[in-house]
């Protein structure tokens, strides 16, 4: 959670409303980053990922759209010295 997201929300209410979308679109979660207004959101996949950010960027709720994806097998323990 971020300590920052309440007030970023109240100084700039459309990050509800981003959030929110986000989510209706198939964000499984939703974080406003540091003090806003970048948000982050977590898919289930990269095509999931790319619903969202159409989605968002036709509501006129974002302006720019970045994309990760990466490999995320899990957590792993790796041993010390390795």
């Amino acid at each position: 959670s971020n300590d920052l997201q309440a007030a970023a929300v109240s100084l700039r209410p459309a990050l509800a409303q981003t959030l929110g979308a986000a989510v209706e679109l198939g964000a499984l979660g939703a974080i406003v980053s540091g003090s806003g207004p970048t948000v982050a959101f977590l898919v289930r996949s990269p095509e999931s990922g790319l619903d969202v950010a159409v989605g968002l960027t036709a509501m006129g709720l974002c302006r720019d759209v970045k994309r990760a994806t990466g490999p995320v097998p899990g957590a792993r323990v790796v041993p010390q010295g390795r």
